[in-house]
């Protein structure tokens, strides 16, 4: 499989719509760590003037952390059960 999708896998958009889903998948990371900055570098880019979300999904256990996207791509944790 040549584009194999890692474990942590970043998802961003402006709303939170049912018909966001894999159409919001940006990226993936293989460590949570490399995730975390990979979703920064995501919040700094110019696509990311249009969007006000990003969540970072763990595949294998279903935890996920969700963040806000504030001016300048810094990312704000948001407060969301799981």
């Amino acid at each position: 499989m040549k584009n194999k999708i890692n474990r942590y896998a970043i998802f961003a958009e402006r709303v939170h719509l049912m018909n966001g889903g894999a159409k919001s998948f940006r990226d993936s990371a293989p460590t949570e760590a490399a995730a975390k900055e990979l979703a920064e570098e995501i919040a700094k880019s110019k696509k990311a003037e249009f969007y006000s979300w990003l969540q970072i999904l763990d595949i294998v256990t279903g935890n996920y952390t969700e963040y806000s996207i504030r001016w300048g791509g810094v990312l704000e944790m948001r407060n969301c059960s799981q």
